[in-house]
């Protein structure tokens, strides 16, 4: 084998940025919540947490903290479909947004 130096090689640089720590938004429809906590035992995160206040069927919701990943794992595990999340940035966001306070909590 031939010997190489490695100080006259190149350092290695990723080949993909690291993607940005924030990547989504998570909107929750407070109403149809039947507060199993799913999405917050498996938000790998902990974006979500438990809220202090009670929905109209008398069960406490999830509130959402900045830091969400977009993973999708809170939307996989609802048995409800009552939350979801968007890509942080996207134009749907906005719609998002609005279709959430129109039945619950952004």
């Amino acid at each position: 084998m031939i010997a190489v130096d490695r100080a006259d090689r190149a350092p290695r640089v990723p080949v993909v940025s690291r993607p940005a720590p924030v990547r989504g938004r998570v909107f929750v429809q407070r109403d149809r919540c039947k507060g199993c906590e799913l999405c917050i035992e498996f938000c790998p995160t902990s974006v979500l947490s438990r809220s202090k206040d009670f929905n109209a069927r008398g069960y406490h919701y999830p509130i959402a903290a900045a830091g969400c990943i977009n993973c999708r794992l809170c939307v996989t595990v609802c048995p409800e479909y009552a939350i979801f999340s968007v890509a942080a940035g996207s134009r749907g966001a906005a719609g998002a947004a609005a279709a959430a306070n129109a039945g619950g909590q952004a």
